[in-house]
């Protein structure tokens, strides 16, 4: 028997029991573009986490730019 054969008795075999075949795609950490961007995006949220209080300090300063006038 050929390996496509059994490949689609099992898929044939699956679908039978209630299971659906479902394809993704999912992020390959060995890609250095992949590698690349994580880093980009990391040194990114570092950097934000690290200019918190900046933006607390904004947020306490500057809610009478968004009050109603009396």
């Amino acid at each position: 028997m050929s390996s496509r054969m059994r490949v689609a008795q099992h898929r044939k075999k699956m679908e039978e029991e209630g299971y659906r075949l479902l394809q993704i795609w999912v992020p390959d950490r060995a890609n250095e573009k992949f590698l690349s961007d994580m880093k980009r995006e990391y040194a990114s949220i570092n950097k934000a986490d690290e200019q918190d209080d900046i933006y607390e300090w904004l947020s306490e300063h500057s809610g009478w730019i968004w009050d109603e006038p009396a």
